[in-house]
């Protein structure tokens, strides 16, 4: 009997320390930890890559993911994920969140959270300089694409009578463009103005306005963890309110960068 009862009370106590560990608060397990795991794309500049000189991993993504940290007590360890693995690896536990290039939409939004903005990528045309004035007089002229790239249905939506051509990689895009063989490219403004950067002095290819769509980026966060959500907005408010998002902006893409971008967006909450 008194065996039946051990084995009673060890079973009670093992299903109950599974359902406490299940629901265990993420907040009070990173504040025991005291590190912060960030989830980072280390192969996409300006927002995370390796620098040639000092081989660290640096970039747009890298300074919010140690800034938050820093304002929720904590110590940033940055961990490299795929763009195809980021939401995998944060929803099974390998990192506390994303700070992974991670657009805002509907079917991501059914798999994890999203904390405040901390980037708008505006989806922009580029074209020759002087030929168009803004994007819709793109309207019945090639606008070169990436295959596969959600900017075609953005292109069908906003500038309907425009024929879309589909390029297997951004630089083939820009390629076609520069050769005359399409009148504009459909691209993340950040990755136009890189490209056009990279032609230097002599670049005859301007960024047309306005944007086609903007897509607003969040931080990525487990489901179900209010407070430890709560806390990295606290942290992303108080980074708008002392400018702190104003500065790692301007570092890696404002006027004094080869971007020469504008911040017209703020810290707020993505809404479906």
């Amino acid at each position: 009997m008194k065996l039946f009862k051990l084995l009673s009370f060890l079973t009670v106590a093992t299903v109950s320390a599974g359902v406490s560990a299940a629901h265990a608060d993420q907040l009070a397990d990173v504040k025991a930890k005291g590190v912060l795991t960030c989830g980072v794309v280390g192969t996409l500049e300006p927002f995370a890559y390796q620098d040639p000189t000092t081989r660290d991993v640096v970039g747009y993504d890298i300074d919010f993911c140690k800034a938050v940290a820093k304002h929720m007590g904590l110590k940033p360890e940055l961990k490299a994920v795929s763009l195809e693995a980021r939401i995998p690896e944060l929803t099974q536990g390998r990192v506390d969140l994303l700070a992974a290039v991670l657009g805002y939409n509907p079917a991501r939004a059914e798999q994890i959270a999203f904390s405040k903005v901390y980037f708008v990528s505006n989806q922009s045309i580029a074209a020759k300089k002087g030929v168009f004035k803004q994007r819709d007089d793109l309207a019945s002229k090639r606008v070169a694409t990436i295959k596969g790239s959600s900017n075609i249905p953005l292109m069908q939506r906003e500038i309907p009578t425009a024929t879309v051509v589909s390029y297997d990689d951004a630089p083939s895009a820009f390629t076609a463009l520069a050769q005359g063989k399409v009148d504009g490219y459909v691209l993340s403004e950040s990755l136009l103005r890189r490209f056009i950067a990279k032609l230097g002095a002599n670049s005859n290819v301007e960024v047309l306005t306005p944007p086609v769509g903007r897509e607003k980026w969040g931080l990525g966060l487990r489901k179900g963890e209010p407070a430890f959500q709560k806390a990295v907005n606290d942290a992303l408010d108080a980074m708008e309110k002392s400018g702190e998002s104003q500065q790692i902006f301007d570092k890696w893409m404002g006027p004094n960068t080869i971007y020469q971008m504008r911040r017209d967006f703020k810290a707020e909450l993505i809404s479906g």
